[in-house]
């Protein structure tokens, strides 16, 4: 019996009695009787009887199973998101399904295929870099499967959300640069339909605009790709310019890491030449000669939250309401944006 799957079937044929009676003896129904229980019990554990999830999910439409994707598991932001949210999950009773789309649309799609596939009671997703349709969101919501977007959103999308102050965050940063004495203050951005880049450019503008500071647009610098690699490449050549910047801020750590490693391949000072300040207080951010300053986004806080509004909407589907969650962040200077030394 160990080499295929032990079925209630295999388990009713073997003591000679129907398979309801094995069902609810399983369940340790007390309409059977206290010696049919424990027979069946037993020859369950001796033969490794296991549910059949799938099986149980078509029958009582629950799998107390969701489904959480995001960009990036190895990223320390995403990482204690999910650790979180299965923290919380764990509470109500529930187990959690973790996938990485890698940044791939394609692998995003097919994730939540998955999952509905496997009636996951409900899922978290933070999109990836490369979605720009939604067709996939929509199954999610015909097949009436609750769902959360975290940090990676679009205004498109009429679901809870869960976000940080994106756009206060980018404002704080670019201020903080200024009264280091930066004027001429470059920005890595990302794709144009993701919210975090759209937010974080708005507090940028915001702050220039405030402290009468021109907007040069050769110094807004959009990288398709989130990487150390393409803003090293992008921040190379922004240097070369006659009129380089006196600040970078990336709207990631990567980003950030990358333009400090340019910033140092061209033998110029970090902060003194070049300011630097990232977004998310990765683990490599803190590690990095100079530390790169950086904002706390508060990840358990994001996670708690979206798990939270997830399962309202699973266990009580009727009072649930669409909403967004927004999340104030937290500056933190280090080495790399440190300009104290002037105001002295």
């Amino acid at each position: 019996m160990t080499q295929k799957a032990v079925t209630i079937k295999d388990l009713a044929e073997k003591l000679n009695i129907s398979v309801s009676t094995v069902s609810r003896a399983l369940k340790d129904n007390p309409e059977i009787s206290q010696q049919t229980r424990q027979e069946v019990q037993k020859l369950a554990k001796e033969w490794g009887y296991k549910p059949n999830p799938i099986a149980v999910a078509l029958k009582t439409r629950k799998s107390n199973t969701i489904g959480v994707v995001v960009p990036q598991i190895v990223n320390t932001f995403f990482s204690t998101v999910v650790k979180k949210i299965e923290e919380i999950a764990d509470g109500y009773g529930y187990n959690v399904l973790v996938s990485s789309s890698n940044e791939s649309f394609e692998k995003e799609k097919k994730y939540i295929d998955v999952f509905l596939a496997n009636r996951c009671d409900g899922i978290i997703l933070s999109l990836s870099k490369s979605t720009t349709s939604y067709e996939h969101i929509k199954n999610i919501l015909d097949s009436g499967v609750p769902l959360v977007l975290f940090d990676r959103t679009v205004k498109e999308l009429n679901v809870s959300k869960v976000v940080a102050d994106d756009a206060d965050a980018a404002y704080k940063i670019v201020l903080h640069l200024i009264h280091g004495g930066a004027r001429r203050i470059a920005i890595l951005t990302g794709p144009e339909h993701l919210s975090i880049g759209k937010n974080r450019m708005k507090g940028y503008l915001k702050a220039l605009t405030e402290k009468q500071i021109e907007v040069d647009q050769r110094l807004i610098v959009r990288c398709d790709d989130f990487s150390v690699e393409a803003a090293k490449e992008a921040v190379s050549k922004l240097l070369e310019s006659d009129k380089r910047p006196d600040a970078i801020f990336g709207i990631n750590d990567d980003m950030a890491i990358g333009a400090l490693e340019a910033v140092k391949e061209k033998g110029l000072r970090i902060p003194e030449d070049v300011a630097i300040f990232g977004f998310s207080n990765s683990k490599r951010s803190r590690y990095m000669t100079p530390s790169v300053s950086t904002i706390n986004q508060f990840p358990e806080k994001v996670g708690e939250r979206a798990a939270e509004l997830l399962f309202e909407q699973i266990l009580d589907p009727k009072h649930a309401r669409i909403r967004e969650e927004v999340i104030n962040c937290e500056l933190i200077v280090r080495e790399s944006s440190d300009r104290s030394y002037l105001e002295k």
